[in-house]
């Protein structure tokens, strides 16, 4: 009998050895990277500026009407930082916060700005995004550590403090990530 476990025994290590690996998920089809809107002049509020709302409303135009945005496919998951003791983390929410509105979606803030890595784990190890489209709406100083966390290769340049209406598209083919840049609005 006890020969019997151990020849059994054996026969499901040898098989479970010969198993291949598990794969990761598949990535996600489309991520769209982007900023916050414009910030109000006093550095104490956490908010955006009217022109900061205006450009969360233009982006909402942006992925609903513009033929390439619509091409991707309506987003299934929006990402923006978790806001900080400080407020941090304010502006990104409020600047998907429309578009989320509209898809009847909602936004996910999981992780404050400097942790884009966590981020970035999160979204490739999903199964539940493998395929689809995502936007991510994050602190511009993060947003080259973020896209190569993604696994774009060459990093991106250093995002410019005053632009507003750049716009990261991350497609993959296969697992490579190839990308791209836009703009959106005024």
């Amino acid at each position: 009998m006890r020969n019997t476990f151990a020849l059994c025994a054996a026969a499901v290590a040898l098989a479970s050895a010969q198993r291949p690996a598990a794969q990761p998920p598949a990535p996600p089809a489309h991520i769209i990277l982007i900023r916050h809107g414009e910030e109000p002049n006093d550095p104490n509020d956490p908010h955006l500026s009217d022109q900061g709302r205006a450009r969360a409303d233009q982006f909402v135009e942006f992925m609903t009407h513009d033929r390439a945005m619509i091409a991707l496919g309506a987003p299934v998951a929006i990402f923006a930082t978790e806001t900080t003791n400080d407020g941090n983390g304010q502006r990104t929410q409020e600047t998907v916060a429309p578009l989320a509105k509209v898809l009847r979606g909602q936004v996910s803030t999981p992780y404050h700005g400097k942790d884009y890595d966590k981020l970035a784990k999160r979204i490739l190890s999903d199964p539940t995004l493998a395929g689809k489209t995502v936007v991510i709406c994050w602190n511009h100083e993060w947003l080259p550590q973020l896209a190569a966390a993604l696994g774009v290769r060459p990093e991106p340049p250093k995002w410019k403090g005053k632009v507003y209406n750049q716009v990261y598209i991350i497609s993959y083919r296969g697992r490579r990530a190839v990308f791209s840049t836009t703009r959106y609005g005024a």
